[in-house]
């Protein structure tokens, strides 16, 4: 029989099948590090894209803060403005109506008789003043309490007698004068 001697061939064809297997490993780990590179670049690129949208969201997010904080600070400008509207009417309307307060009491006041305090709290008139004489004072007291008059309840709270005492010094003298003094409460008309 005649025997061949192949062992040169297989060892070619295992050559020739290692190589190929070492090419394929090549290939594999040629193509697992540029998907790994491209796969990498992308994400680098979609996080640098996210930075720069988280960038300007931050920024409009400022500058969103900033208006917020500049309307609400114009907001308290207006309510503050609002306010001193209110309070200006709300004067007026107080002034009008001490104007025809003092208007009435002017009319109803006698001779000799004085006020030295007028004060208007809610629908109450408190009044501090003297007179010359208690029928002063009386007289007083009943033209407030007159028919035709603003006042609804006229209460008088104190009345005495008080000197006071004068003194000029280029004239060189001293006087004590006497008068009455009286305090008075009144409650306006609704």
């Amino acid at each position: 029989m005649i025997t061949l001697n192949l062992l040169p061939i297989k060892e070619s064809l295992k050559y020739r099948r290692q190589l190929k297997q070492f090419i394929l490993f090549v290939v594999v780990m040629i193509l697992i590090v540029v998907a790994n590179i491209v796969f990498y670049m992308h994400h680098k690129d979609l996080v640098e894209r996210q930075k720069l949208k988280v960038a300007k969201l931050k920024k409009d997010i400022e500058q969103y803060k900033n208006l917020l904080g500049n309307l609400k600070k114009e907001k308290k400008k207006r309510e503050e403005f609002l306010r001193r509207i209110e309070a200006i009417n709300s004067l007026e309307k107080l002034k009008k109506n001490l104007l025809k307060v003092l208007d009435e009491i002017n009319k109803q006041i006698p001779d000799k008789t004085w006020l030295t305090v007028l004060e208007k709290k809610g629908n109450k008139i408190y009044l501090e003043g003297g007179a010359a004489s208690y029928d002063n004072v009386t007289r007083f007291v009943s033209s407030l309490m007159g028919q035709g008059n603003m006042f609804s309840k006229v209460e008088i709270k104190e009345v005495h007698s008080e000197n006071y005492r004068a003194s000029n010094k280029k004239l060189k003298y001293k006087q004590d004068l006497k008068y009455i003094a009286f305090k008075i409460d009144c409650t306006l008309k609704n």
